[in-house]
């Protein structure tokens, strides 16, 4: 099986790729789709859909998981972290792709075994978990990888 993982945000929208043999997840791809502020909010999340179309075009992943939004106590981030995730979203949709969602303490602990772990922890972890050389870079990329390695989990748990 082939996993999209999606960490959305509406500057930097992150996608990590990761194949499924047996016991073993392995890493195919991670990169970022990256809009500039300057841009209208349409313009931006043209740019988010069509970057996460064009990494599943290129990948074929059979399935999509997708950072759960988290809402703070910034409205305006949350919106905006909205916007992407719909973004993100019409793009698995329009692959045919079913999406799957994980909240963000799920997807820490999953990888760090802690709820709370940091940028730098979950991108390390990852680098581990997926036997990998080099962290995963930029942050982005690392945390979709997380959750694309936390849908991984989450089937093997449910298959039980």
């Amino acid at each position: 099986m082939r996993i999209a993982g999606i960490d959305p945000g509406l500057n930097v929208t992150g996608y990590g790729v990761v194949d499924i043999d047996g016991d073993q997840c392995r890493h195919v791809s991670h990169g970022i789709v990256r809009t500039r502020p300057v841009d209208s909010l349409s313009q931006r999340l043209v740019l988010i859909r069509d970057g996460v179309r064009e990494a599943l075009a290129q990948w074929s992943p059979e399935v999509g998981a997708v950072e759960a939004s988290f809402v703070g106590s910034n409205a305006r981030s949350a919106l905006a972290l909205g916007h992407a995730r719909a973004a993100a979203i019409l793009a698995l949709a329009d692959a045919g792709i079913e999406v799957y969602e994980y909240a963000p303490t799920l997807i820490k602990s999953t990888v760090t075994g802690y709820g709370r772990g940091d940028k730098k922890q979950i991108a390390e972890m990852v680098r581990i978990q997926l036997g990998i050389q080099e962290t995963p870079s930029p942050s982005d990329a690392a945390d979709a990888l997380a959750v694309a390695i936390t849908h991984w989990a989450q089937t093997r748990v449910s298959g039980l």
